[in-house]
């Protein structure tokens, strides 16, 4: 077999100010693109990107300020990269918010920040990469869902259909641009050990009638995976770094689970 040898490319990142967005931001200045590393919490993309400029050297890595949910500051953080590092045409739309609810009680407003973030900053961000993309001939978008968007639970509907649309949406777009050398696919972990397991701990444990604690929830995670661990950032990184590869160019439309067997279809 031929070993495929990667081109540099420039890579943007949303919700890259930590766990699953900085790992593979890391991951993907490891291999040569140069990064954009985009957040809400602009100081912590900038923090990201001096680390990665400081493994890689100046061009790694730039980082800039992102509300994915507003198209202005999207249309603007594209504007940025490209100016300081050329035009995109790496996306990988990782920014997403959770919270607990069941649905007889899930308020309005928590329903439409979560379709917010979740769903429409994946549309935005994809929709302001592709003319990009088709231009060059050549793009890569990788979505992060989630296995709930595959098997629902319970008390996280607004977050599971959120997740569902992504999906959707990456289906559509590799339907869209199968023939202008863009793939789309979507990555669907299971738990992840990141500051969002935390948060969803200690939510079900408020809401569990039984007084569970956040400890005994982070347990109860684990204990639903085969594989008897949660996936870990690095998981998700070296899987995407796939996705976005010469040797992946066969492949769109997809939602890979990284799962630990959780999820199997």
């Amino acid at each position: 077999m031929t070993m495929v040898t990667e081109t540099p490319r420039v890579a943007l990142v949303t919700g890259a100010g930590r766990g699953i967005g900085e790992a593979i931001a890391r991951a993907l200045a490891s291999v040569g693109h140069a990064v954009a590393v985009c957040d809400i919490d602009q100081g912590s993309a900038e923090s990201v990107a001096l680390a990665i400029v400081g493994d890689h050297g100046d061009g790694s890595a730039i980082g800039v300020g992102i509300d994915v949910t507003d198209s202005v500051s999207v249309r603007s953080a594209f504007a940025q990269v490209a100016e300081r590092l050329g035009a995109v045409s790496i996306l990988v739309n990782n920014a997403g918010v959770i919270s607990v609810a069941p649905v007889v009680s899930l308020d309005e407003s928590d329903w439409d920040r979560i379709m917010a973030v979740n769903a429409k900053g994946p549309f935005l961000c994809s929709r302001e990469a592709l003319p990009f993309m088709v231009q060059q001939g050549w793009g890569r978008i990788v979505n992060i869902a989630s296995d709930a968007a595959k098997t629902a639970e319970p008390y996280i509907a607004h977050y599971s259909a959120s997740k569902f649309a992504v999906v959707g949406l990456t289906q559509s777009i590799a339907l869209e641009h199968a023939a202008n050398g863009v793939t789309a696919n979507a990555i669907c972990p299971a738990i992840t050990d990141t500051a969002m397991m935390t948060q969803l701990a200690e939510q079900m444990s408020a809401a569990d009638p039984a007084g569970g604690d956040t400890a005994a929830w982070r347990r109860e995670f684990v204990r639903e995976i085969p594989m008897m661990r949660p996936m870990g950032t690095d998981d998700i990184a070296a899987t995407c770094l796939f996705l976005v590869s010469e040797g992946a160019q066969a492949i769109s439309g997809q939602a890979l689970n990284v799962s630990g067997a959780h999820e199997v279809h």
